[in-house]
């Protein structure tokens, strides 16, 4: 699949050969985005250690928004994707916390996010393939599967081989 260059300004990956580091910077900052940029006051995500930190302290209300956006999906959709009602969600303020298990779910959608936009080429046109159905999923749309953490680890495989030119 050939990749879009309509990827926002705000979301930048180097191509250039990085260091692990670098690169492991860029993949977090990039989450950051994804995550609607201040996810946590004042501190960016540096590494997994801050991600655990970020974890057990939660993510903001506010986060979802962003990432429902970079989905292409709406906040009722996003609510059921947490295993939570939609009215409990919307009952928060947009700078309350979620619990741990929300905001572990929100961040693996995030990380989840970074690849697939990295892999199809522009968050549009990744949020067009969560919508689409694909042969590999016996023709269900990858949307369905974002609800589990099995079902993103399907289709982070389902991503890899795309990257690698396999039909898939």
């Amino acid at each position: 699949m050939q990749k879009s260059s309509k990827i926002p300004s705000n979301y930048k990956t180097a191509k250039k050969t990085m260091t692990v580091a670098e690169e492991a910077a860029v993949k977090y900052e990039n989450m950051r985005v994804i995550l609607g940029g201040n996810i946590s006051a004042r501190k960016s995500i540096s590494g997994d250690f801050a991600l655990i930190d970020l974890i057990r302290k939660g993510v903001k209300k506010s986060t979802l928004k962003s990432l429902a956006s970079y989905l292409g999906i709406t906040m009722e959709t996003m609510s059921n994707l947490l295993h939570t009602s939609h009215r409990n969600i919307q009952r928060k303020g947009d700078d309350e916390y979620l619990d741990s298990l929300k905001s572990e779910k929100v961040l693996e959608l995030a990380a989840f996010a970074h690849r697939g936009i990295d892999v199809i080429g522009s968050p549009d046109a990744f949020a067009q393939w969560l919508q689409s159905p694909l042969l590999s999923l016996g023709n269900k749309r990858p949307i369905d599967f974002l609800d589990t953490s099995f079902g993103i680890q399907m289709l982070t495989k389902i991503l890899g081989r795309l990257e690698q030119g396999v039909f898939s």
